[in-house]
């Protein structure tokens, strides 16, 4: 077990001097273990304010290393210093005041062998990386309890065990008490002495609160997780955020001193350091410029002996990261492709801390689906990072695992364990190199020894794979935790087929004379279509043995079959080959059926019948028949349709839109204003804007600013109804945009709907990792962005019509008719 030294050093008043407590004698068995926290204790002054008064540390030496570190007050005439020696052996003690009852003593700490278990503190190795100080390599998978320390003791040790069975080796806190969504309660303990009338003293440390948050720092260092305390935070109303100068120093270095010497200790100066400007945020509290952030991060480097490992995590714009006291970048960001991008301009480990969480809170942070967190760790761990959980689903009583801890209710927990188990059984992390730029499709390699492949979606992608001797394929579903042998890839270029999105491929060279597998692969005609969909399979492999999962709950067996898919869906049939020598090879395709594309994914603004349920926000309203009205002028509003992304609506590969617009005013927000809006921020979905010269844009994929898919100008005209249509085919490369308007109109009715003009614009088909559909205005994913992109006016009748099959949801002149109504 681990273990510490307390030594006490005796103040003996009448001659007013410390004497230790021990002598450096030969062969003296060890004080404390290497990388193991060692407490010197002296007995000093007490009157005054010692917090405050008092200058304490000591500087230990071995040869020709010395380190020096910070002392503290921990009550009445009790000060202590603590020290974690990197190294074993003897080392010499001295001390430093500004009193002379602590100043000038000196003695010896011999520090033995590490324990089972301990392998140092964490810390950068090889640019990019992290390992512990004795080498043992240390892949990052973090989780977040904000509050966790500040709940009830039964709700603690509920947390510690919840931990002790769950995958992270990171988990990020505060000291400070959190105010926020579902964080009301008051904690039994604060960092600092509360005074009568409610306030804090903060030149008053309450020692009860820190020793009660070094025994979690110890419970969780015995469950072999790194504690990353973070130091400040915006969220708070007891004080805390505007301490002043004087008072954050004193708190940092009183922080340093007390918790410096356990080796599984982080410093994050701040969860959202850039909320706690003046003014920066309605409800955030803070009082730091980025010269404080500076000021704190040099101390930390400057007087933190043990030089713990220390970040900053961001809202929304990053620190400089290139700052040479920032050990690693903490980001707070959703595009987690972008890793390859910033461990280029940092030229630092990235951990990706907060990439959203997989829960149901109506914040458009807090409801993350399982899939979508665990794709976000498939992600950054494939561009070379490191990636943080976090979970945010309702309770009765509020306790949500992201801020309290408890227990963890999320489906992504399992299977982020399971990908902590595959990248430990591949080559050491820094040795696979990240790949290629595509923001849908990563490799990880090793060249000529291990190849990491995945994919977002189901386009070929191309791999070299080096060397002379033929590689082996594995298929690797995250979701399933499967690991599926799919057969054999020859040495130089070979394409990759995935058979739905969210799939990986594994490539290892065929150890010296280890049989090859059998070949397989399938083929399938048709691939996609409406239901009844009747497919022909056959199994083309040398194997002697051909059996069929069908993906719908049926079986089959034989080289040629064929099987009537009589549901929508998109089905993964699989075929397992079995070669006479009992080598075995899986293939995998996917079959699309198609639902029927006369009937809307999405209805809004109708009095009766909407698909999905919507929900009004901010001054949006009701009008007659359903309508949708928004103002024209601040304050702002949106209409949210469901309270999940739309599933439908992934993968798209033909839409029509259709729907009444009449503006009350075409003045617009920067970059248009917003009528369908579901993209990922700037990335996955759909985006239709309007302009002020009355023409529209239709933008898939991306943000539309620097794209030119637009309607004819004039079309929406101000107190007038228009009908419009916009149809949408990514399965063909000219002309696969077309618009259709009536002329403006005094109130929806029949009229005549024209082609207004064909554009070509293809940005693929409609991407799975989009967000909610709102309606009016940005979704969640912007509103950091400001809500004046609204939509001015009213929207009656939108609908959107599509398909994963081209032509299928790109309506026709007469199909549109129908619906302008």
């Amino acid at each position: 077990m681990p273990f510490s030294v307390r030594l006490l050093l005796r103040w003996t008043a009448a001659a007013c001097l410390i004497e230790f407590a021990f002598l450096a004698v030969p062969g003296r068995a060890a004080d404390v273990e290497q990388w193991g926290r060692g407490e010197l204790v002296f007995r000093g002054p007490a009157d005054g304010n010692p917090y405050v008064d008092v200058q304490f540390g000591a500087r230990f030496s071995q040869g020709e290393r010395t380190i020096d570190v910070l002392g503290f007050w921990d009550g009445g005439d009790e000060y202590k210093v603590r020290f974690s020696p990197p190294t074993p052996g003897p080392w010499q003690c001295r001390t430093r005041s500004n009193r002379p009852e602590l100043d000038g003593k000196t003695g010896t700490l011999v520090a033995g062998p590490p324990s089972k278990g301990n392998h140092g503190p964490v810390e950068v190795f090889q640019t990019f990386y992290f390992r512990y100080a004795d080498g043992t390599p240390y892949h990052q998978f973090g989780t977040t309890c904000y509050a966790w320390i500040h709940q009830p003791e039964s709700l603690q040790q509920q947390t510690l065990k919840t931990l002790a069975a769950a995958p992270f080796n990171k988990i990020r806190f505060c000291t400070f008490p959190k105010a926020y969504a579902y964080n009301r309660n008051e904690p039994e303990r604060f960092a600092f002495v509360k005074k009568a009338d409610g306030t804090f003293d903060f030149t008053r440390p309450d020692f009860d609160f820190w020793r009660h948050l070094e025994q979690r720092i110890l419970d969780l260092q015995r469950l072999g997780i790194e504690a990353d305390l973070i130091l400040w935070h915006p969220y708070d109303r007891w004080g805390f955020a505007q301490m002043g100068a004087e008072n954050d120093d004193r708190y940092l270095r009183y922080c340093i001193a007390r918790l410096g010497a356990f080796r599984n200790v982080w410093w994050s100066l701040a969860n959202e350091y850039d909320l706690m400007a003046p003014g920066a945020m309605q409800g955030h509290r803070g009082d730091k410029q980025m010269s404080d952030w500076d000021r704190f991060f040099q101390i930390l480097q400057r007087e933190d002996g043990h030089q713990r490992l220390r970040s900053i995590h961001n809202c929304r714009g990053f620190y400089d990261h290139t700052k040479p006291w920032v050990t690693h970048a903490s980001i707070q960001r959703h595009d987690l492709h972008t890793v390859r991008s910033w461990r280029e301009q940092y030229k630092k480990p990235i951990v990706v801390d907060e990439c959203g969480y997989e829960g149901d809170i109506p914040q458009g942070w807090g409801n993350l689906k399982p899939e979508e967190m665990l794709r976000r760790f498939w992600i950054g761990t494939m561009c070379g990072g490191y990636v943080g959980h976090g979970e945010t689903y309702k309770h009765p009583e509020d306790i949500l695992w992201w801020s309290k801890g408890g227990v963890l209710h999320g489906q992504s927990p399992a299977r982020i364990a399971w990908l902590k188990k595959l990248m430990a059984d591949s080559p050491a992390f820094h040795e696979l190199e990240p790949l290629g730029r595509d923001a849908r499709k990563f490799f990880l390699a090793k060249p000529g020894e291990f190849y990491l492949f995945y994919s977002l979606d189901r386009e070929p992608a191309t791999i070299n794979l080096a060397g002379r001797r033929p590689y082996k394929v594995d298929l690797i579903d995250p979701w399933a935790m499967k690991v599926l042998p799919v057969g054999t890839a020859q040495p130089g270029e070979f394409t990759i087929n995935p058979p739905r999105r969210d799939i990986a491929f594994r490539f290892i060279p065929y150890a010296q004379g280890e049989s090859l597998r059998p070949e397989v692969r399938i083929e399938a005609a048709p691939a996609e279509g409406a239901p009844p969909l009747t497919v022909s399979l056959q199994a083309v492999t040398t194997a002697a043995k051909a059996d069929w999962d069908l993906g719908d709950g049926e079986k089959a067996s034989g080289r040629q079959i064929r099987h009537t898919f009589v549901r929508p869906g998109i089905y993964t049939v699989t075929l397992t080959a079995t070669a006479d020598d009992g080598g075995v090879a899986m293939a995998q395709t996917g079959i699309i059926v198609d639902r029927e594309t006369s009937e809307p994914l999405v209805r809004v603004g109708f009095a009766r019948g909407e698909l999905p349920e919507v929900t009004l926000h901010g001054t949006a309203k009701r009008g007659a028949d359903g309508r949708l009205v928004f103002s024209d002028k601040a304050p702002w509003g949106w209409a949210e349709a469901g309270d999940q992304p739309i599933e439908e609506l992934r993968g798209l590969r033909s839409f029509t839109i259709t729907g009444w617009l009449k503006p009350s005013s075409l003045e617009v927000g920067s970059g248009g204003n917003r009528i369908v809006f579901c993209l990922n921020r700037d990335g996955d979905g759909i985006d239709l804007v309007c302009y002020n010269d009355g023409r529209m844009r239709l933008a898939v994929n991306q943000w539309p600013d620097n794209i030119r898919n637009d309607s004819s100008p004039g079309k929406l005209v101000v107190g007038k109804w228009t009908f419009f249509a916009v149809t949408y085919d990514a399965g063909i490369q000219k002309d696969n945009v077309s618009w259709y308007f009536t002329p403006p109109l005094d109130a929806p009715g029949p009229a005549e709907v024209r082609l207004d003009r064909k554009t070509t614009y293809n940005n693929g088909r409609v991407g799975d990792q989009l967000r909610h559909l709102a309606i009016g205005n940005f979704n969640r994913t912007m509103h950091s962005a400001g809500l004046d992109r609204q939509f001015r006016g009213e929207i009656r009748a939108l609908q959107i019509f599509g398909s994963r099959i081209s032509q299928r949801g790109a309506m026709e002149l007469d199909a549109i008719k129908k619906h302008a109504q």
